[in-house]
This record gives C-alpha cells, sequence and structure tokens, in this order.
C-alpha cells in the first residue's frame, strides 16, 4: 500500500512552487489521478502558525486559488485532507512568509479501498481510518529516514553511532567528536599507520603534524655531535616516532589529543609528542628549535692533500 502513496515535494526555493504576495504564499496547483480523486495530506514546515485555506477542483484550469472557496480551513501544519476531492489541488498560506517547505500526499489505494464492500463510502469510518493510514505514513517516513541518521554530520544521527563505528574511546575527551565519527572508517583503517596518525591530528587540531622517524636523520648525519642535538630536539634518548606540532596548537587540544594516541601508533613503537616554541620552524624532516645554534661552516682550502696525503693514479 506504501508503494501506491505519491508525494508532492516542494523545491528549496519556494519561488519555484508558487507565488508570495501581500503576505499569503499561493502553492501552484497539483494534477491528481482522475477527477473526483480524494486527497490524503499536506505536511508543512513553517517557524509558526499558519493559516491554511486548501482548494480542490475538477476542471482541467482551475484558476487562481483565491477565486473560489476553500474546501477545507486550517491553522495548523499537518492537515488531513479526507472529504477534500477533485483532480487538482492548491493552497494558500499565511503568513507566507512563515513557510519553509511543505508535502503533499495524496493515494493511489487507500485504506478504505481494503474494506468489505458494504463498509466503503462511509464518510465517519473513512475519517477515522485516515488517522491511522496517516500514523502508519509517519511511521514509513521514520523508517526510510533511518539510512540518514548514520551519518555523523546528519540533523539527527543516533545517539550511540560511536559504538557502531568504533569510536567510542575517542568519545568525551574534548576532541571534535562529529569529525572524528564522521572519519571513523578512514581512521580504523589506517591505524597504526602514518596517513593515520596525519589524518587524526589534522581532524584534532585543524593541521597535520610532522612525524619524523630516526631514519631521517641517522642515515645522513655522521658526527656524534648532531646525533646527540637531534636526540635533544627530538625529545629523548630512545629511538622513536617523534610528532612535532606548531606552538599555534592549544594545550588543552594537545592534551586531548594524546589520550588517544596509544590506538593509533603502531604497536611497539615508541613515541614523543613535541610542541616547539613560537621561533621554530617545522619542515618535512624536523623542527629547528630557537634554543639550535648554528655555526658558520669551515674555511675552505683552495690546495691540499685529502686525509694528509696525496693519491697518484
Amino acid at each position: 500500500m506504501e508503494q501506491e502513496i505519491r508525494r508532492y515535494r516542494s523545491d528549496r526555493d519556494l519561488a519555484r512552487c508558487g507565488r508570495l504576495e501581500n503576505g499569503v504564499y499561493y502553492s501552484r496547483w497539483y494534477p491528481g489521478l482522475r477527477d473526483g480523486m480524494e486527497w490524503l495530506r499536506l505536511s508543512l514546515e513553517a517557524s509558526g502558525q499558519v493559516l491554511v485555506r486548501v482548494y480542490a477542483a475538477d476542471g482541467p484550469d482551475p484558476g487562481p486559488a483565491c477565486g473560489a472557496a476553500p474546501a477545507l480551513e486550517r491553522n495548523a501544519s499537518d492537515i488531513l485532507l479526507y472529504g477534500v476531492k477533485g483532480r487538482f489541488l492548491s493552497f494558500t498560506a499565511e503568513p507566507g512568509e512563515a513557510l519553509e517547505s511543505y508535502e503533499l500526499a495524496f493515494p493511489g489505494l487507500s485504506i478504505d479501498s481494503m474494506l468489505p464492500a458494504v463498509m466503503q463510502g462511509d464518510d465517519t469510518l473513512r475519517k477515522l481510518l485516515g488517522v491511522y493510514q496517516s500514523l502508519y505514513m509517519d511511521l514509513n517516513r521514520r523508517l526510510s529516514d533511518f539510512p540518514g541518521r548514520l551519518f555523523p554530520l546528519g540533523g539527527d544521527p543516533l545517539p550511540e553511532l560511536h559504538r557502531w563505528l568504533g569510536a567510542s574511546s575517542w568519545m568525551g575527551l574534548g576532541l571534535p567528536e562529529r569529525e572524528l565519527l564522521a572519519a571513523a572508517i578512514e581512521l580504523n583503517r589506517r591505524r597504526g599507520t602514518k596517513a593515520g596518525l596525519l589524518l587524526l591530528s589534522r581532524l584534532v587540531t585543524g593541521q597535520a603534524c610532522v612525524i619524523v622517524e630516526p631514519f631521517q636523520w641517522e642515515e645522513t648525519l655522521r658526527s656524534a655531535r648532531e646525533r646527540d642535538d637531534c636526540k635533544r630536539l627530538y625529545g629523548g634518548e630512545e629511538p622513536g616516532v617523534t610528532l612535532l606540532f606548531p606552538a599555534a596548537v592549544p594545550a588543552r587540544t594537545l592534551a586531548a589529543l594524546k589520550a588517544v594516541l596509544d590506538d593509533f601508533i603502531p604497536l611497539g613503537v615508541s613515541y614523543t609528542v613535541v610542541q616547539p616554541g613560537s621561533g621554530a620552524e617545522l619542515d618535512g624532516y624536523g623542527c629547528l628549535d630557537g634554543g639550535t645554534e648554528i655555526l658558520d661552516p669551515p674555511p675552505a682550502e683552495l690546495d691540499g692533500p685529502e686525509n694528509g696525503e696525496w693519491i697518484l693514479g
């Protein structure tokens, strides 16, 4: 039966569905299926209470809504249209500025048609059954909206959605929960990788951190002094991953991030979080702290043997 219920939904721009004149919104005429058809329901979204007048006619060109007597008049935003019959239907809403959107429903098959023939056509029974039909429509609408509640950034996500997405350990820590939930699938897929750490830091702090791994400086530095300086700059003597965050990241945000880092660092890998001073610079390999000493290069030698001796071939 639900498949037989047809709907007209308003456009986001109500001017494409009607017109606003002198504070009254006039909808366009909507065609039904046949002459004398009974309409089902008119549901409006409005910023306040509105006066709705509904008009119905069988003629192919009904004319303006204001030119005929209304078939129904209500101060409501959810109106059952049982008893409103005609091939075409239109309505007005006053004040028109309060109207935001609407939906008009009409049945190809109603509960009344499923009754024994002797009970069909009873207007009182028809109106009573119409209430149940409307409740049935509401229930089906809620069921059809359920997939949208699985989207964390939607208007009405499921309250326990974080349990479905495996993100319970991230909740209640001062992190941007909606953004983390929206990226939960990708975060879980990349957990334990450099890409996962970069994604997590960008979601929490608004920018990606710089990740320094020991091989980036151990294989390029030769002197013991330079190695010691790097160990000091990168937060410890033990080799491991260093996460560098700009000084602009608030301490509270960084503390909240540290609470979940253990879930994203590869198993068995130690890590250090470093936030250089405001004068530090970050690049793709590491940081230059404000207290780092830059020495002048030694003077160049024009001539002279390498390692104290000449080797002639």
